[in-house]
């Protein structure tokens, strides 16, 4: 018997326009981004290709009041259409795969399964799909529907990729015949159509196209509630989520793996790849220097310290739903006032740049006492040291997103390589806060770290996204065992 292949890292990038921190793009240094131009993406998918990442992430949302929500996201007010972006950068790349998002709530399966399909064979088998659930009522308002949250989604997802994974497959290997001399262009007995009819489509046809070079396109799912992971488990080959810990990392990939094997009855190949976002400096003390720069820049209320909001909003479900979500801080309660009404006790009255004591850390509940822990962890900082401002913690609790690393190219290396020896991790969707710095410091310090270590390639010796995870083409599920 040969030895077994050493366990590799895989790394992906996800790509935002701006960087993924809200602040980042108001740095002296970071570019002042053209979307619209093709060149831009092409640059930072050409420095992933060349730190031979397994895959570029064209993340996207369908915003439904652009100017509101670019106070959190300045990306989603330049995005272009993931689909027409991805068949460019196929053009400029040659190994790197292609991830792109899309919603079922606002495709039908026979668009998404000819739009992928198409896109797999003209990049050589790269592509990979991003399913997304995400539900806004603006954004369904652009679609003519209501706001689609809440389980029925999730039913209706779980239809749709069973459709488009039949649509993949409707068209079996070896039916364009082509034959000049009988007339036979496809074999019949390898065109099969669906007539399927289920609680949300009907959809009767085949592909117009051969199968696509993957067979089945690999799906990617970020979530972690409940019903995620069901989806994940059912149907998915990859999972990103921003997990706090090692230890929260290896309960969720244990716990998608169980349902895995419950409902297929055998183990399947799932890789966890975590988002996280590193902030690379000379020193540790430089990189705590460029995330306080970050977080300065991050903009808050008219009135910081009071807000922008009215004393009954306060008590509202408004309120009550941005405390429960898992996205940044909105402006308008970017205040001491809502940092106030998390932490549990009243911080305004020394402003934003008074010094939290111990006393008054003594009585924040577990919200205030794990965003200490935070701020301890990224910046140094603790109340013990008399060095933690008021500011600093409404700061780290507008950012939040996915876990950072904060620290010299070896620090961020060595993080990494824990999580991925201790089995929390496959790999990680790597986010840079701001371009271009932190891009190339990543590929150009960080990559060369783990490569010495042996645990990330140094060539690509494969040119699809499955053949990057070792994941083999599947039989056809249409095609005879005979």
């Amino acid at each position: 018997m040969g030895t077994p292949a050493k366990r590799q890292l895989h790394l992906g990038y996800m790509y935002w326009l701006n960087g993924t921190h809200w602040g980042g793009w108001r740095l002296p240094e970071a570019p002042t981004a053209n979307a619209f131009e093709l060149d831009y993406a092409a640059k930072a998918a050409k420095i992933v290709e060349d730190a031979k990442f397994d895959f570029f992430f064209l993340g996207d949302t369908l915003p439904g009041d652009v100017y509101q929500e670019h106070w959190g996201t300045t990306h989603n007010a330049g995005r272009l259409e993931p689909f027409t972006l991805a068949s460019q950068l196929a053009l400029t790349t040659s190994k790197l795969g292609l991830v792109v998002t899309a919603h079922p709530t606002y495709y039908e399966p026979y668009i998404l399964a000819r739009l992928t399909a198409s896109l797999d064979h003209l990049s050589k088998g790269r592509l990979s799909w991003n399913v997304v659930l995400g539900a806004s009522d603006l954004a369904a308002r652009n679609f003519s529907l209501p706001d689609l949250g809440g389980e029925r989604r999730y039913a209706r997802a779980d239809e749709f990729i069973r459709v488009i994974r039949q649509l993949w497959d409707s068209i079996e290997d070896g039916a364009y015949l082509q034959d000049k001399g009988t007339g036979h262009y496809l074999d019949p007995t390898k065109v099969h159509r669906l007539e399927h009819k289920g609680e949300f489509f009907q959809v009767a046809g085949t592909l117009p196209m051969a199968r696509p070079p993957q067979g089945q396109i690999p799906l990617l799912y970020a979530g972690a509630s409940e019903l995620s992971r069901e989806l994940t488990a059912r149907h998915c080959e990859l999972n990103f989520t921003g997990p706090a810990s090692i230890e929260d990392s290896i309960e969720f990939n244990t716990d998608i793996r169980a349902r895995a094997r419950r409902i297929h009855g055998h183990d399947v190949p799932i890789f966890f790849l975590p988002g996280i976002s590193p902030v690379i400096g000379d020193t540790r003390a430089d990189a705590v220097e460029i995330f306080e720069r970050l977080n300065a820049g991050l903009p808050l209320d008219e009135d910081p310290v009071d807000g922008d909001k009215d004393e009954q909003f306060w008590t509202s479900e408004a309120w009550t739903a941005i405390q429960q979500s898992r996205f940044p801080l909105p402006r308008g309660v970017r205040s001491l006032r809502s940092l106030s009404e998390r932490v549990g006790v009243d911080l305004r009255a020394g402003g934003i740049d008074a010094l939290v004591t111990t006393e008054t850390a003594a009585q924040f509940n577990d919200y205030g006492r794990k965003l200490l822990d935070a701020v301890a962890a990224r910046t140094d900082r603790t109340v013990e040291r008399g060095a933690v401002r008021a500011g600093d913690l409404l700061r780290n609790a507008i950012g939040g997103g996915f876990p950072q690393v904060i620290g010299t190219a070896q620090d961020v290396a060595d993080r990494l390589i824990e999580w991925f020896d201790r089995g929390a991790a496959e790999g990680f969707n790597i986010n840079s806060p701001y371009l271009w710095d932190q891009l190339e410091r990543f590929t150009g310090e960080v990559v060369p770290i783990l490569q010495d270590k042996g645990v990330f390639r140094t060539e690509y010796t494969t040119d699809t996204f499955r053949g990057h995870f070792g994941l083999p083409v599947p039989p056809n599920q249409f095609a005879s065992n005979s």
